[in-house]
């Protein structure tokens, strides 16, 4: 993502041309290869080439774009987001590289750049299409998620899932003795019916940890796999 929003470039790629008067077809599929075009004597380039060129809409929309400078922009929003909302991810990656004495932060590169703003407006969209499809079909029960914490195992992440989640009683699921702690860690901050599903292997310790979860009054759930882990249980 950083090397696009970088490098895509005002001018054409060697050997592309497109047409003068910029007036382009609408988005087909991605095939790899830039649009086809008539006038072989422009070299011209435009946003909308690189971000057709990059399929950005087919891996990134509604959240990422490339604006008119030609830069990859965040809509931390999704179709939501309002024009001065846009953050211009090059001017991000500028202002943390640039030594401190020319404003910027001093950071090396690379960067790994979070916006919360795209994953609570993910989990509300999520929520939103189960709630849909609930009223529609006259579902008598509810929707209430879990977040695989294999997934990404980042504690600002899952701090932030279960901290936007808490409205819906979003819950995580562990499948190893680390993400469980993890999970613990995290679900003590958030809604006490969400749920902490156990999953995974399950050894004595294990099994300890997701009993010592229920005395801090988490909402767990501990899934059998085997018979012997029943016997762990019961012990």
């Amino acid at each position: 993502m950083p090397a696009l929003a970088c490098c895509v470039d005002a001018a054409a790629p060697p050997g592309y041309a497109f047409a003068g008067d910029i007036s382009f077809p609408a988005p087909v599929a991605f095939t790899g290869v830039p649009p086809a075009t008539t006038d072989d004597n422009s070299n011209r380039w435009s946003p909308s080439l690189s971000a057709a060129l990059y399929n950005v809409d087919g891996w990134g929309g509604p959240y990422f774009a490339v604006n008119a400078a030609g830069n990859i922009s965040v809509r931390p929003h999704g179709p939501d987001t309002l024009s001065h909302q846009e953050i211009d991810l090059l001017k991000i990656v500028k202002k943390a590289s640039d030594p401190k004495p020319l404003g910027g932060l001093g950071l090396q590169l690379p960067l790994i750049v979070r916006f919360p703003d795209v994953l609570k407006n993910r989990l509300e969209s999520l929520q939103s299409a189960f709630e849909y499809a609930i009223q529609s079909e006259g579902y008598e029960s509810h929707y209430q998620g879990v977040y695989p914490v294999k997934c990404n195992q980042d504690r600002f992440v899952v701090e932030d899932i279960v901290k936007f989640g808490s409205p819906f009683r979003f819950g995580l699921e562990a499948g190893s003795k680390p993400e469980l702690l993890l999970a613990m860690s995290c679900l003590c901050k958030g809604n006490p019916e969400a749920l902490l599903i156990c999953n995974g292997f399950k050894d004595a310790e294990y099994i300890s940890l997701a009993l010592v979860a229920t005395k801090l009054a988490l909402n767990t759930v501990v899934v059998l796999e085997q018979e012997e882990e029943a016997d762990l249980i019961v012990i």
